[in-house]
C-alpha cells in the first residue's frame, strides 16, 4: 500500500505554518491553524483563499506502507 504525503506552506499577512496532508487529508499542523487538522485538501484550500492567504507545496512524496 502507498500514501502520498504532502508538506505546504500557508502564509497570511500575520504568520507563516506548515501543514501535512496524507492521502489529501491534514494529519499535522502547526498550533495557529490546529483547528485544520481531520480537514480534507479542497476545505483547506477553499478557506485560505476566502481567508486571502496562500498555499503552496512544499514537498511531495509516494510513501509504501507495510
Amino acid at each position: 500500500m502507498t500514501v502520498i504525503e504532502i508538506l505546504a506552506q500557508i502564509k497570511a499577512p500575520h504568520f507563516s505554518a506548515g501543514v501535512v496532508l496524507r492521502d489529501g487529508v491534514v494529519i499535522e499542523a502547526a498550533d495557529i491553524i490546529k483547528y485544520m487538522r481531520r480537514w480534507p485538501r479542497a476545505r483547506v484550500r477553499d478557506y485560505c483563499a476566502q481567508k486571502g492567504w496562500t498555499i503552496s507545496i512544499v514537498s511531495e512524496s509516494t510513501i509504501a506502507l507495510g
